[in-house]
């Protein structure tokens, strides 16, 4: 019998109509999937689409999204953003992008009726998204306002208290909009609200604490009922004093006062024009006897659990 020797080369492999078909389908898969990623990275995630998105999570009031687009962005200013005396930006127009790795876009918008620009400096992202897109985050140099007071008062902006990180510096980080700064609810401060229109950079807000003018008469109120006090009682702390006996006090005219508050924060009474009193009883030898004086008063006002409280000097 003769035998066929096997040959060494290994025959190509030779691929059935079927398996052609599934190359084939899998091959115009991968090139669509691909077009489709390229495709989407070129048009869908840009610089310029992270721009539009960060200003219309501000439109929506959205701090949570808007922070994603900022590493490591804080949501500490939710609340004030979500106050109705915040302004977000409006009709925004995304500019020139300019850069290659790090990139920076030109924005225009509109805060309430005043126009203004920013350049936003966006990085690429270091996670992918799905797994196939590579997107971009603003750098987070984020607006500012600078806030400070001629005396120290708490302050607000936008109607809520300043973030815990914010309340010794009084820098306060915002998104691009406007912000009313303005001392906090208080029964006997107030200020002039300072609108500030924040788009980049450091912005300032300067306020000017005042005695509220219905606390100025409330204050006159309480040191009137004090005097009244002192008539009948002639306590220690009453402003005027005499050394006749079975005194009778007669205030002939009330002091004007003026409130102030001081560089350290307190809220000072202080004598504008003075007060003149009559006191009328038994002097030395038994004798009847009147005085006549005029008199000073001082002290400060406190707010004691919601009310003010005048405490005499």
């Amino acid at each position: 019998m003769v035998q066929t020797q096997a040959s060494p080369f290994v025959e190509p492999w030779q691929p059935t109509p079927r398996a052609k078909t599934i190359i084939a389908v899998v091959t115009a898969v991968i090139v669509v999937l691909s077009a489709a990623t390229y495709v989407v990275q070129r048009i869908w995630v840009t610089p310029e689409a992270a721009v539009e998105g960060y200003f219309g999570a501000l439109a929506d009031r959205d701090v949570s999204k808007a922070a994603s687009y900022i590493e490591g962005s804080s949501t500490a200013t939710s609340d004030i953003v979500k106050s109705e005396q915040y302004v977000a930006p409006t009709k925004v127009k995304v500019g020139a992008v300019e850069g290659d790795k790090v990139k920076t876009v030109k924005v225009s918008f509109f805060v309430g009726d005043q126009p203004m620009n920013a350049e936003i400096p966006l990085h690429r992202k270091k996670e992918l998204t799905l797994g196939l897109f590579r997107g971009w985050a603003l750098d987070g140099d984020l607006p500012s306002i600078q806030i400070s007071t001629s005396a120290p008062v708490d302050v607000q902006v936008n109607g809520k208290p300043l973030p815990p990180e914010a309340q010794e510096s009084r820098v306060l980080q915002v998104f691009p909009g406007r912000y009313v700064v303005s001392v906090a609810d208080n029964p006997l401060i107030d200020s002039t609200p300072v609108a500030v229109n924040a788009a980049s950079g450091e912005n300032e807000a300067n306020l000017e604490p005042k005695i509220k003018a219905d606390a100025h008469a409330a204050v006159d109120a309480q040191i009137k009922e004090y005097l009244k006090g002192c008539v009948t009682k002639n306590v220690e702390t009453c402003p005027f004093t005499s050394s006749i006996s079975k005194q009778v006090w007669r205030i002939d005219t009330y002091p004007t006062i003026e409130v102030r508050l001081d560089e350290s924060g307190a809220v000072r009474v202080e004598t504008a024009t003075r007060g003149k009193a009559t006191v009328t009883g038994t002097g030395y030898g038994g004798y009847a006897t009147n005085d006549s004086m005029s008199f000073d008063l001082s002290g400060s006002v406190v707010v004691d659990q919601g009310k003010l409280k005048f405490q005499p000097e």
